[in-house]
């Protein structure tokens, strides 16, 4: 049964419904997350978004309609990520889960009425196997995969902030299995580093912890990403969910990290719950709160540090981009996953990554990543001039390990 629909709209009017609540088997990774921006450029931007309050407008269409869910729902993203309500209700009792679309992007819900939540809105990442490293949320990152003997070492958790594969689960040993990072990082020898920005511009979820061996598994997925926009106003009496995958006890040392919520409104209230929270033992998400009326604003948050502001911006007029477009000769079709690379045994490792910057404006400093199934990362980093040529391009030679899957990312520092 289709559980998301429109209270007062034509069925003419529903975007994408029957869609929605479809169940996806595509797990692919980003290829490429801006991390730095200009900070000329962004504060430019936000001092533009302190808007009187009438003026506010949160970008939906209204397509999907006054939608009321008082059942547990899952919704299938559609490929932007975006769902445009005229306004959004979830009951008490209600969990509003997402099903990660092809480009893994973070969830956008932009309503032009009120967006009230009573029950729960959940992008966590999940717990890892035996077998396999956990999923994260939308818009976040996976764990890494566990290691299987000798010749088959545990991998890195995926995104800026993976923690190291490892095989031990405690006592910050030097073969520790690190937890993914993102605000926040563990002191454990091998935890990822921390990245982003505390405007959450652009929106990033939270990185993997690092693959375990034998009884520790993969490791943790990171929290997704999810930003709730609304012209009139947000309020939360239940809870909106974004925490990191961990082991399911307290010895979750190569957790995932908490993800990234983001609440846009004219006014946003409640006496809810907010939660960024790592899976166990990694580092803390990232919370955004932009509002003119806070005098009814008593959220608790679950997760450090958060960030109060009245930049009533919901995606940045110009944001700049680097993307991937070419893997080890594999040309990479602008808004597409590039997939993995895999060379076997007696291949030529030295291979080349092409990027391209866009509205930067200035010398931008790149750092590919290159994250097997198994063995630790590898990092290449190269400088990309975009002041004068946009978009500009760069590359940079990377030595792919042989035998095992690899996952390309590329990052600015």
């Amino acid at each position: 049964m289709n559980l998301l629909r429109p209270l007062s709209r034509s069925s003419a009017h529903i975007r994408s419904t029957q869609s929605m609540n479809t169940t996806s088997s595509i797990l692919n990774r980003r290829p490429g997350v801006l991390l730095g921006a200009l900070a000329g450029l962004l504060l430019t931007s936000l001092g533009a978004a302190r808007l009187a309050a009438q003026g506010f407008n949160a970008g939906s269409n209204g397509s999907l309609g006054d939608v009321v869910l008082a059942a547990s729902t899952n919704i299938a993203l559609p490929p932007d990520g975006i769902l445009h309500f005229a306004s959004l209700r979830v009951e008490s009792g209600a969990t509003v889960t997402f099903t990660r679309n092809a480009r893994n992007t973070p969830v956008y819900i932009l309503s032009q009425g009120d967006v009230v939540v009573n029950g729960s809105i959940n992008v966590s990442g999940s717990r890892r196997t035996a077998n396999a490293g956990g999923v994260s949320g939308p818009g976040g990152f996976d764990g890494g995969n566990p290691g299987f003997g000798a010749e088959t070492p545990p991998g890195n958790g995926y995104g800026p902030g993976g923690g190291e594969g490892g095989f031990r689960g405690c006592c910050n040993e030097a073969d520790v299995a690190g937890g993914g990072a993102f605000a926040t990082r563990r002191a454990d020898a091998n935890s990822g580093q921390t990245y982003g920005n505390p405007f959450l511009m652009p929106m990033i979820g939270g990185s993997g912890g690092g693959g375990g061996f034998g009884a520790l598994g993969g490791g943790g997925g990171g929290g997704g990403a999810i930003l709730i926009a609304a012209n009139t106003r947000i309020a939360v009496a239940g809870s909106i969910v974004a925490n990191g995958g961990g082991l399911g006890d307290s010895f979750s040392i190569n957790a995932g990290s908490g993800g990234a919520i983001r609440l846009v409104s004219v006014s946003v209230s409640g006496s809810g719950s907010i939660s960024v929270s790592d899976g166990g033992n990694a580092g803390f998400g990232r919370i955004r709160i932009d509002s003119i009326d806070r005098s009814q604003l008593n959220l608790n948050f679950n997760g450090f540090p958060n960030s109060i502001g009245s930049n009533l911006l919901v995606f940045p007029p110009v944001q700049p981009t680097l993307t991937l477009t070419e893997v080890a000769g594999t040309p990479i079709p602008a808004g597409t996953i590039p997939g993995t690379i895999f060379l076997p045994f007696g291949s030529t490792t030295n291979r080349t990554v092409k990027l391209r910057a866009r509205d930067f404006g200035r010398v931008v400093t790149n750092r590919v990543t290159l994250t097997p199934d198994s063995g630790p990362a590898r990092t290449f980093d190269t400088v990309i001039d975009n002041t004068t040529t946009n978009p500009a391009e760069g590359s940079v030679d990377v030595v792919v390990p042989v035998n095992t899957k690899v996952t390309v990312h590329a990052w600015t520092l």
